[in-house]
């Protein structure tokens, strides 16, 4: 059966309702006055003023005055400003967010590893020893041996003493 990714899914989603999302925001900020002569106005004349200086200062032009914008273009592109930082807002947060389940993810499985490692030593481990304990039962046995093979020929011996030789001989 196929596993339905419904985290990613559900990623998608979000990116995908964080642009009307935007828009709302863009619209709710042009139709405030507070928010739009405090916030989205000055936003507006303060990229404007920094997005000039450093054209100017790429082309070479030192001291040049940059003129505010009229209230309605200062506002524009403030709205729009607000509106593309909440969709980078929200797409670097989808981004930390993968990155970090991402990350979460490969560590279960680099110590899922570990502990398969660690029980392939501990296994290793136990059957080296079982082995060490074989390898002196085997030496044990094998000098048992020996000495009873001793001990054979020599009742063999005392045997073939004990009988009387045959007349043949």
């Amino acid at each position: 059966m196929v596993a339905i990714p419904l985290g990613k899914m559900f990623i998608l989603a979000v990116k995908q309702v964080a642009k009307p999302m935007a828009k709302g925001i863009k619209n709710a900020s042009l139709n405030s006055p507070f928010v739009k002569n405090y916030l989205v106005m000055p936003i507006g004349q303060g990229f404007n003023w920094m997005d000039v200086k450093i054209k100017t200062s790429l082309m070479g032009a030192k001291g040049s005055k940059v003129y505010k914008l009229n209230e309605k273009v200062a506002v524009e592109y403030g709205a729009e400003l607000i509106s593309e930082l909440f969709i980078y807002f929200v797409g670097s947060s989808i981004l930390l967010y993968e990155y970090s389940r991402s990350s979460a993810k490969e560590e279960k499985k680099e110590q899922k590893q570990k502990e398969e490692a660690d029980r392939m030593r501990s296994d290793i481990e136990s059957l080296q020893s079982a082995l060490m304990e074989a390898s002196f039962l085997m030496e044990e046995q094998s000098a048992e041996i020996r000495s009873l093979t001793r001990q054979l020929g020599g009742l063999h011996t005392t045997l073939e003493n004990l009988t009387p030789s045959s007349p043949n001989s």
